[in-house]
């Protein structure tokens, strides 16, 4: 199993990993596409500061924290993305509580999709910063003329994303792909051709009981509340020794976080809706 979250605008601040610029970007299909984002971000929020406030869509009750944040990417000290990333939905994960196993599994199970990494596994280390996909960024492929990052990522993560995802060359497209990604982030790249076959993009709602009547609404609040807790019952599941390799198996683990699960799809194309029950007389 693999999992993508989005990631969150909500970050932890410090950590005790060294700097991008002392420990350098990797050396995966995407390092040097994240050296060149991080500078281009550097430098823009250094030499722009208020264009880069607007075109990185920085707001307005924190733009100056996250464009001193950005500024100092590249020397700023790292922590592990599962750590640094603290939104709605990663609280609900509750990274802090997890048992060793099924934090070990989130090392290898876990991937983040941001505007400044591209894709970054649970474990890798990430500076403090605040950089959407929809963001656009001068400076990038040589062009003067900003970039969109969600275009910039698209090519390179559809033709990186097999390797990225795999735990060794033998196992490509071996394992289900559970999409949890926002609509910001689904795209890029979106799992389409031959990873169909093995991906399930997830849909997170909300029911609540209106008059009698059972109302299903895509919430953001909760959606995010309910993908965080699917992930967790997903690596208590891998940790226990329970394989999540089939969209049944994923359904029996959104069921024991007290979830409700709807396959959807087709056999060659599923999807699943998890929804969580909210009855407010109770």
């Amino acid at each position: 199993m693999r999992v993508l979250l989005p990631p969150s605008e909500a970050k932890a601040a410090g950590g005790d990993g060294p700097s991008l610029r002392t420990a350098g970007f990797g050396t995966g299909p995407l390092a040097d596409a994240r050296a060149e984002v991080a500078r281009a971000v550097t430098a823009f929020c250094r030499a722009e500061p208020n264009a880069a406030i607007t075109a990185l869509r920085l707001p307005a009750s924190r733009a100056q924290a996250d464009l001193a944040a950005n500024t100092t990417m590249l020397d700023a000290p790292t922590m592990p993305a599962l750590d640094r990333f603290v939104g709605v939905l990663y609280q609900a994960l509750a990274p802090a509580t997890l048992p060793l196993a099924a934090r070990a599994a989130a090392g290898h199970t876990l991937f983040v999709s941001t505007g400044a990494f591209g894709l970054l596994g649970a474990a890798e280390p990430v500076p403090d910063h605040r950089v959407a996909m929809a963001a656009a960024v001068p400076g990038l492929g040589g062009r003067s003329a900003p970039t969109v990052l969600a275009a910039f990522w698209r090519t390179r993560l559809a033709s990186a994303l097999p390797d990225l995802l795999a735990r060794t060359p033998d196992d490509v497209g071996e394992h289900l792909v559970v999409d949890l990604r926002s609509s910001d982030y689904a795209t890029v790249p979106s799992l389409s051709g031959p990873m169909r076959a093995t991906a399930l993009p997830v849909r997170s709602l909300t029911e609540k009981l209106v008059d009698g009547h059972w109302i299903r609404r895509p919430l953001s609040y909760q959606a995010k509340q309910t993908k965080g807790r699917l992930t967790r019952a997903l690596l208590l599941a891998e940790a226990a020794g329970r394989p999540v390799k089939t969209i049944d198996d994923v359904a029996e683990a959104a069921e024991s976080a007290g979830l409700v699960a709807e396959p959807r799809g087709t056999a060659t194309a599923p999807t699943l809706d998890v929804i969580t029950r909210w009855n407010p007389t109770t």
